[in-house]
């Protein structure tokens, strides 16, 4: 190999990788939004179940962070 082609090779690689994060972003964005759309049909079918949750999971978290 030649020293010019290194460099581009160090490129294509960089752009691949890029490309992939970019994919692996929008997949996590996509899976974040339905997480959210659930979390939100649940709680307006269950509302007292979800409040309920939500101070158990908060006395939990705050124990576990009192004993830090």
């Amino acid at each position: 190999m030649t020293e010019t082609s290194r460099p581009s090779l160090h490129v294509a690689a960089t752009e691949a990788a890029v490309g992939a994060g970019e994919g692996q972003v929008e997949r996590v964005r996509e899976g974040l939004a339905d997480a959210d759309r659930r979390l939100r049909q649940f709680v307006q079918v269950q509302p007292l179940t979800a409040l309920l949750g939500a101070v158990v999971a908060g006395y939990i978290t705050a124990r576990v962070f009192r004993r830090l």
